[in-house]
């Protein structure tokens, strides 16, 4: 009998030993390190794929005759259609899943079969990038070839219109040799009176007097938040010379929002473009801290970047007075963006804290359409 209890306890300890060694078989480390690992081969597809695409954009920047400041964008808008949005839709729907499996909940221990989910969301966001890689040098090669087929045809048109020209003058001129000359017209009476009516300008609508302003909302106001003077100072230089748009900017997020508690300065870019990735890093600083630490950002671009890296972009934080509540994912709100003169700036929000980014050139370009964006207080998917 004793031997039987013996043998029971030495397999209830060698399960109960087995069962931890399984729990203690990944953890946080590892996920971050299976994110990292994903996101370097997005970036590594994407430095191979792109010396091809960058010749084709030059190939039909010259064949369209586009100015050197503004070939890609005119290339990629050229090309933009329904299939490029679709993928651009899914690889950031698989990117989104990707992040969401790093992100360990507080409370459980980790699933470890997430990590093979994480590999198999790899796999399937690289074939997106083969696939509209293909699909867009296949569209800028059908691009180059209409182009330089117009081009041609153009050419040739000089030729014909002149050979046109000099056959109707000829037959003119014959035309005038066989008939006799005509007799002068008779001249006309002198003119009595004149008198005028003036029509009036059906186009013509009087100005409207302009309705006064409502007073704003400042439902997020916050008395020791930072001043518009304060963030307006922040700011000088920084985004070089957009300084009135800015300005009409930073004054509607004001009068939406209120005080800011923080912001963010830094730089924004794209490290993996084909898959719609971009990411950011800068500066935190906080109005009742006095604080300033290093933080990082990434998420969803709707679009293709190729030269955003190094836009400058701002985030005003509201209704934040611990740090460690930055770091989380934040969704954009609907139907709160706001654009003028090459600045922009929309709403998002994540718990309690809701934050403005202001972008400008083509940052804005690649940000308008933001999903989320997730901050960190380390580098994820950042090449920085």
């Amino acid at each position: 009998m004793r031997r039987l209890i013996a043998v029971t306890m030495m397999s209830l300890l060698s399960l109960f030993s087995s069962t931890s060694a399984w729990a203690a078989k990944c953890n946080a480390a590892d996920f971050a390190a299976a994110v990292d690992k994903s996101g370097a081969s997005l970036r590594d597809f994407s430095i191979k794929a792109q010396p091809q695409l960058r010749d084709r954009i030059r190939r039909y920047a010259v064949a369209a005759k586009i100015p050197d400041t503004e070939p890609e964008d005119a290339a990629l808008d050229a090309i933009q259609d329904a299939k490029l949005t679709s993928l651009d839709e899914k690889s950031a729907e698989l990117l989104l899943k990707i992040d969401t499996l790093g992100r360990l909940p507080d409370a459980s221990p980790p699933d470890c079969a997430k990590l093979e989910e994480i590999k198999i969301l790899t796999r399937d966001m690289l074939a997106v990038m083969q696939q509209k890689s293909d699909y867009m040098l296949a569209r800028l090669d059908a691009k180059i070839a209409a182009t330089e087929k117009t081009e041609k045809s153009t050419a040739n048109a000089p030729t014909n219109e002149l050979a046109d020209k000099s056959a109707k003058r000829s037959g003119i001129e014959e035309k005038a040799l066989a008939s006799p000359p005509s007799p002068p017209p008779s001249p006309k009476p002198p003119v009595q009176s004149w008198s005028t009516n003036t029509k009036p300008n059906d186009a013509y609508v009087p100005p409207e007097v302009a309705a006064a302003i409502p007073e704003p909302d400042l439902t997020n106001n916050e008395e020791n938040g930072y001043s518009i003077a304060e963030i307006q100072d922040a700011t000088r230089g920084f985004f070089g010379t957009v300084s009135t748009s800015l300005a009409s900017v930073i004054e509607h997020a004001f009068k939406t929002s209120g005080r800011p508690t923080a912001y963010v300065l830094g730089t924004e870019g794209g490290g993996a473009f084909l898959a719609g990735l971009r990411f950011g890093k800068g500066t935190l600083f906080m109005r009742d801290q006095q604080i300033k630490r290093e933080v990082y950002w990434h998420g969803p671009s709707l679009g293709t970047d190729f030269g955003a890296s190094g836009s400058r972009t701002m985030f005003l934080i509201y209704r934040m007075r611990d740090p460690q509540a930055l770091y989380r994912s934040f969704t954009g709100v609907d139907g709160s963006a706001y654009f003028v003169g090459g600045v922009g700036v929309t709403l998002l929000k994540g718990g309690d804290v809701i934050m403005a980014p202001i972008r400008s050139g083509l940052g804005l370009r690649v940000g308008a359409n933001i999903g989320y964006v997730r901050f960190t207080d380390r580098a994820t998917w950042n090449p920085f």
